[in-house]
């Protein structure tokens, strides 16, 4: 379902929205124990977006999700700046490149046993891809020898 959204669905907001409420939605929307390893940081100010919501919910979450899914038992970060980029971090092992370009593909999964269809990041690609959005892939995480980060730039200054 969301794979077709981001091929068919006009991605365009009517109006301009405040991303900050769409991703609290998110993360309040995650089971019990997720919602405690997502740690939101969010900025005091609006973050406005020309992206629909719903396309914003759809990426936030299967950023969301794979970071959870997909790395250690450790607390994952979503943090949203003031000039609309997000980026969803969490602790894994380090991903090779080869592997970081492989999974923005259908079906493409990392190394782990963690599961999935490996559609997650197919489906925020290709929200990137239609709204002129550009989707950057880490590993491992600044100053560290650990981790991935998952960053879009969905909004711009408010």
């Amino acid at each position: 379902m969301q794979q077709a959204r981001a091929e068919g669905a006009q991605l365009d907001a009517s109006v301009p929205h405040d991303l900050r409420v769409v991703l609290q939605l998110v993360v309040d929307d995650l089971p019990q124990a997720d919602r405690t390893r997502a740690k939101l940081d969010l900025p005091p100010t609006v973050v406005l977006s020309e992206i629909d919501q719903d396309a914003v919910a759809i990426v936030a979450r299967n950023l969301i999700e794979n970071a959870l899914r997909h790395g250690s038992d450790a607390p994952i970060t979503v943090a949203l700046l003031a000039d609309g980029w997000l980026h969803v971090e969490n602790d894994c092992p380090v991903i090779s490149p080869r592997t970081l370009d492989a999974l923005r593909g259908r079906f493409m999964r990392g190394d782990d046993a963690a599961g999935g269809s490996g559609l997650g990041l197919a489906i925020v690609q290709k929200i990137a891809d239609r709204t002129s959005a550009r989707l950057d892939l880490a590993s491992p995480l600044e100053s560290t020898s650990r981790g991935f980060r998952a960053s879009i730039r969905l909004g711009r200054n408010a």
